[in-house]
């Protein structure tokens, strides 16, 4: 059995839940909506959590400035109020699309806290923004528009211990993901069965349609007959058709009725992955993560976070052995 099933069959426990992350501003609402749909899908609670970076906050104590300390310590109580009903609006939001939400705020460094508070409320899904409070940056890296993501969503994909449901992307989120096509990127290792896995259940509960990619860069040369090609053409076309045949198996084993898809690319996996996303008009797409050590979760596949980075849809992020 995969070891993300106790996960996805999670929404079936009493208490079990989602967890979103809001920063409250404009770009965070695409979050919300994201775990509103996740949550209609999953039949599970909305925990919606604004954290409050303390991380440079400090209190005068020269005997002469205790008027400032004063100001300053009632300053932070007015805008912690206006936060804690500006996130209840929200909650009431939340509420009325059908779905139980809990909101609470809590103090601390964001992208260390917002996996902590995912432990203690033992939620088997967070879903954060893109960005960060000033919107969408992006860059121009070999041609290919790269988003910038916000440093406290990177930092959550790379401490997360769970799935981390990214809101990137701009079409409207459709209503509990009903319908939706999801797109999983593999390299057909046991790795990354773990995100196949969380996909097709996900598909399984909101009536969606499946898809698995596999990406390979070309052999070269297919223009040439084969006595003109080089040996690592050869065995390159060789390995493709080898491959070929693996993913049709792969996907006969371990999701039956999934359409695969093997894409030939000398770009990035990642670019790859998502022009295949495009070409399957997919609703999301779910990556697999191999981090497992501290390290490994400082050294992070860059071909997860590149996804992140371009892709129009949504990326559900697995970590290998997510619990």
């Amino acid at each position: 059995m995969c070891p993300s099933n106790g996960l996805i069959y999670a929404p079936h426990m009493a208490g079990a839940s989602i967890l979103c992350a809001t920063d409250l501003t404009e770009h965070s609402r695409r979050a919300v909506d994201l775990g509103v749909a996740a949550a209609k899908a999953f039949g599970a609670r909305l925990d919606l959590v604004h954290v409050i970076d303390d991380a440079d906050s400090w209190w005068p104590e020269s005997p002469g400035l205790e008027e400032a300390a004063d100001q300053a310590r009632e300053h932070t109580t007015r805008y912690e109020a206006a936060l804690e009903a500006r996130l209840q609006e929200e909650q009431k939001r939340c509420v009325a699309a059908g779905v139980e939400t809990e909101a609470f705020v809590v103090r601390g460094r964001p992208w260390r806290l917002i996996p902590e508070v995912g432990q203690e409320r033992s939620s088997f899904l967070i879903v954060v923004g893109a960005y960060g409070s000033g919107g969408e940056r992006a860059v121009d890296r070999s041609g290919v528009t790269e988003r910038v993501l916000g440093s406290t969503t990177e930092r959550v994909i790379r401490a997360a211990d769970r799935p981390v449901f990214v809101s990137t992307g701009e079409a409207p989120i459709p209503d509990g993901l009903a319908g939706t096509r999801w797109l999983v990127g593999t390299d057909l290792s046991e790795s990354s069965l773990t995100a196949l896995s969380w996909a097709k259940r996900a598909v399984a509960r909101v009536g969606g349609e499946l898809h698995v990619a596999n990406v390979i860069i070309p052999a070269g040369g297919e223009e040439k007959p084969d006595e003109e090609r080089t040996w690592r053409q050869v065995l390159r076309d060789q390995s493709k058709l080898e491959a070929g045949q693996k993913l049709v198996d792969y996907v006969a084993q371990h999701a039956p009725g999934a359409q695969h898809h093997q894409v030939v690319s000398p770009e990035y996996p990642s670019h790859a992955l998502c022009d295949a996303g495009v070409m399957v008009e997919a609703d999301v797409m779910v990556v697999g993560m191999q981090h497992q050590s501290v390290l490994g979760r400082l050294l992070i596949g860059s071909t997860a976070l590149r996804c992140v980075r371009i892709a129009p849809m949504p990326v559900l992020l697995v970590p290998e052995g997510a619990r």
